[in-house]
């Protein structure tokens, strides 16, 4: 009968691995291969849905708070009390700080159009504040400002004009940093010796007050360890007979006034 079979026969038992026999323990390793490289597109596809799950769940969260944060807080016109400090305005002395802190919430909005007061992006801050002075971990309160507006360009801290004088430090805060006529001024003063802090009154002549104004485009400065201010122009200013273009002002710490000089 082996005559009867093609070439082909008898050379394929010369070929290699022509008596190999396939073993049980061959069929393991060939097993075990087939599962290790089946299972790889498996984990593959488990990682990546995992991975663009939990991307996917970033996103949502994100999405969720962005609506709640602060500057659409800010937008939206108010901010919730106690949430943290916002601080207005401050002033640093070589001790301490003084700081004006929003009590409560802020009307916060936007000007909206340009005006003697600002541009239109220009934010108006309106609510009852808190001045403070702090120095070696202790805060003590100097005064509460009620109804008080601020407009400034950015919600960044005023920083309050200092002014050395020879007893105290002088604070001017001017809560509108533009305005048509006159720039209206707070002033508080740091006494050197005791460190103790006060908000001054203005006097001119029999009235008094506790703010007073400067001329827009200048700046409030000292001479003479007195304070100067520039006085505004224009109907009842200059035509006046009792006009004065400066305004000088001595500093009285025991009755806590700027009193005006002649």
């Amino acid at each position: 009968m082996n005559e009867d079979k093609p070439d082909w026969y008898s050379r394929a038992k010369k070929a290699p691995f022509s008596d190999e026999k396939f073993t049980s323990e061959m069929k393991k390793n060939v097993h075990r291969s087939v599962i290790f490289t089946d299972s790889k597109p498996k984990r593959r596809k488990h990682l990546q849905v995992g991975f663009a799950g939990g991307l996917m769940l970033l996103i949502i969260l994100i999405a969720f708070q962005l609506p709640f944060g602060r500057e659409e807080q800010q937008r939206a016109g108010t901010l919730p009390p106690g949430t943290e400090e916002t601080i207005r305005a401050q002033g640093v002395t070589d001790e301490g700080r003084l700081r004006v802190i929003a009590v409560g919430q802020e009307k916060i909005t936007t000007l909206g159009a340009p005006s003697c007061f600002g541009i239109e992006t220009d934010m108006s801050f309106t609510g009852n504040y808190s001045v403070q002075y702090s120095t070696n971990q202790v805060t003590n309160e100097v005064t509460t400002l009620g109804d008080l507006t601020f407009i400034q360009p950015t919600s960044a801290p005023v920083d309050m004009i200092r002014l050395p004088f020879q007893a105290a430090d002088v604070f001017i805060l001017a809560p509108q940093y533009r305005d048509c006529h006159g720039i209206q001024i707070y002033a508080f003063a740091v006494e050197h010796e005791t460190g103790k802090a006060v908000q001054l009154r203005f006097q001119d002549e029999s009235l008094v007050s506790y703010f007073s104004y400067y001329r827009p485009g200048t700046t409030p400065m000292v001479k003479d360890n007195k304070l100067v201010l520039e006085s505004t122009e224009g109907p009842g200013g200059e035509g006046s007979p009792d006009y004065k273009p400066k305004r000088m002002y001595r500093l009285d710490l025991k009755q806590g006034i700027m009193e005006q000089a002649n």
